[in-house]
């Protein structure tokens, strides 16, 4: 945490909501004075991997995965533009890109209708516009727009009736803003791997499984995933432990929290009448 006190992140007291009322704020608690952090992805990935380096882990940027090669069912070594890797496990936390998982041919199991955010930025002129993020519901989808930092304000657009977004289109709340650049496009279509892991890989985070950005969960399975297979593998014993239940322990994992999630984010659509 202190070097997360080192940035200057925005904070908020909770997320302006669409209600019967208008824009209402759903604080993080009713009986504390809490606030959130609205993290800043380049400062917050460099805290990260600041903290990795910090604890002995190794990094090599500009990485691009050229083949795998194989010893019997096991990943041998990992060939690569910078020359051949290789360890006793290999997990792959390229995010939706899912590098490794791509490579091993692994198929993913769809669970949406194609789903695609639409996102951007725009320059505040140094006012705080947003002081808490705000999370709009209309009849096709849903709009996010957050003050990431003093001079910059982001916004996202899912519509899964209408995926496709005009050419300089912006929210109506900032469309007096000037862009920060184009806006761009993810695919989040929920989807979960067939294999979260086996013989001696892992996939964490969104190579696991995707979700949408309504189940707010992104930044927490990816850290939560990555400490559940170290805490696994920390705990391989050659003489005693089985590599099949670690692997039928985090499969099971994994799923399960997908299949939770799943169900939560399908009754909220349901509730706003928006199909999925």
């Amino acid at each position: 945490m202190e070097e997360i006190r080192k940035y200057p992140f925005i904070r908020h007291k909770g997320i302006v909501r669409q209600s019967a009322e208008g824009l209402t704020l759903d604080p993080y608690n009713h009986d504390h004075n809490w606030e959130g952090y609205q993290f800043f992805r380049e400062a917050f990935d460099k805290i990260l991997l600041e903290r990795a380096i910090a604890y002995g882990a190794e990094f090599q940027s500009g990485v691009v995965l050229k083949s795998i090669e194989f010893d019997r069912n096991s990943i041998a070594s990992l060939s690569t533009n910078l020359g051949s890797f290789k360890a006793d496990f290999f997990v792959d936390a390229t995010g939706r890109s899912a590098s490794l998982a791509k490579k091993l041919g692994i198929g993913y199991l769809v669970k949406s209708k194609p789903l695609f955010v639409h996102y951007g930025y725009v320059q505040t002129g140094g006012s705080d516009l947003f002081d808490s993020p705000q999370m709009i519901w209309d009849e096709a989808g849903w709009t996010w727009i957050s003050q990431i930092t003093e001079n910059l304000i982001s916004w996202n657009r899912l519509s899964p009736c209408n995926p496709k977004i005009s050419k300089g289109w912006l929210p109506a709340q900032i469309a007096n803003l000037n862009s920060a650049g184009p806006p761009k496009a993810a695919d989040v279509t929920w989807r979960i791997a067939n294999k979260i892991s086996a013989e001696n890989y892992f996939l964490l985070g969104d190579a696991a499984f995707v979700l949408d950005p309504v189940s707010s969960k992104g930044v927490l399975k990816a850290i939560m995933s990555g400490m559940m297979c170290g805490h696994l593998l920390a705990q391989l014993n050659p003489r005693t432990s089985n590599i099949d239940d670690i692997h039928r322990y985090y499969n099971n994992w994994v799923n399960e929290w997908f299949l939770r999630d799943l169900q939560v984010l399908r009754s909220v659509y349901d509730g706003r009448g928006v199909g999925i």
